[in-house]
């Protein structure tokens, strides 16, 4: 589809642009509320139109205005939403966002998902650029393997 294309592009471009150094974060005074709202239901309604559960939980308590790149952390929670997704046939995929407050803010976000799971051995490759855990993968599932390179 228009939109994974788009997304593909995205990626590469945003993946040239880290090694390169030319990376730039948008940062603006945001409603957390809103817009965690706002991510929440955008990864509610891909995962449940795959006819998956989808679980949602959140701890800690969520200041009102915090300043960062709303673009930026929709990309890491869609890429994550979505390779749970894609290794996921039945079941669930649980989005948890954790809020810690102190000197500054750090959100934590962590998805699980019931799907096939990566063996111990291919672990370290999750997050590097064009990696996946082995060629089948790609093959069978799809993909590029930049998706995870880019939320680290």
């Amino acid at each position: 589809s228009t939109m994974i294309l788009k997304t593909v592009v995205n990626d590469i471009l945003d993946n040239f642009k880290l090694k390169a150094g030319k990376f730039s974060l948008d940062i603006r005074e945001v409603n957390l509320p809103a817009a965690v709202e706002q991510w929440v239901n955008a990864a509610r309604g891909y995962v449940e139109s795959q006819k998956l559960n989808f679980r949602y939980t959140l701890a800690g308590e969520i200041p009102e205005l915090v300043f960062l790149d709303v673009v930026r952390i929709q990309q890491i929670l869609s890429n994550l939403t979505s390779n749970a997704v894609k290794f996921t046939e039945a079941g669930y995929v649980s989005l948890t966002m954790e809020v810690f407050a102190g000197s500054s803010l750090m959100l934590k976000v962590m998805v699980e998902d019931s799907g096939i799971g990566v063996a111990e051995e291919h672990q370290g490759q999750l997050f590097q650029t064009f990696m996946q855990a082995d060629a089948t993968i790609s093959r069978r599932f799809g993909g590029t393997g930049l998706g995870l390179a880019i939320v680290k």
